[in-house]
Formats: structure tokens, C-alpha cells, sequence
């Protein structure tokens, strides 16, 4: 059997897997994220991003820096906390 090495997912998905961490999430992560092409200090706010699951459950955001509008993206450790791995299966099972 084929493996995926990453699905989409929807944003409405994510509120599922953090449940009421979703808008801590939104402004910790989505609006800090480091971008290669503007470098150091700057941290920015990805924009147009798309979410996706990896093989490990973990949260893949892919967009663009807010700032400059280059390719950016942010990976969170999901699969290991605990509290989502419900969220996660749920997920999974809907996925496959």
C-alpha cells in the first residue's frame, strides 16, 4: 500500500485537531513565521497558506511572507501532544 507523504486539509479541519487552541494557534503561528528571504529579525505573517497533514500528523503550513510575498511555510508538532491524538484519528479517518 501506498503511504501519503502529506494531504490537505481545511482550515475547519485544524479547528477540529486544536479544538479551542485554534485562535491561540492563529496568532502564534500563523502570524510568526520565519521568512528566508527577509531574514532575521523579521518574522512574518504567512498569507494565502494552504494546511496539510504529513505521515507523522503533523501541521504543515505552506503560503507566502506577508511582507515580501515570497514562499514561506511553518511545520507544528501535533502527533506527540497528547490532547489531539483523538482529534487526529478523527481526522485521519475522515482523510481515508
Amino acid at each position: 500500500m501506498a503511504t501519503r507523504s502529506k494531504v490537505e486539509i481545511t482550515e475547519s479541519d485544524l479547528k477540529i485537531i486544536l479544538g479551542n487552541e485554534f485562535s491561540e494557534f492563529a496568532k502564534k503561528i500563523i502570524s510568526n513565521v520565519y521568512c528566508g528571504n527577509c531574514g532575521p529579525p523579521y518574522n512574518s505573517t504567512i498569507t494565502n497558506y494552504r494546511i496539510f497533514l504529513n505521515e507523522l500528523d503533523d501541521i504543515i503550513l505552506e503560503g507566502f511572507c506577508k511582507k515580501c510575498k515570497q514562499p514561506a511555510a511553518r511545520y507544528v508538532e501535533a502527533r506527540g501532544v497528547t490532547k489531539y491524538q483523538g482529534r487526529l484519528a478523527k481526522i485521519g479517518k475522515i482523510l481515508k
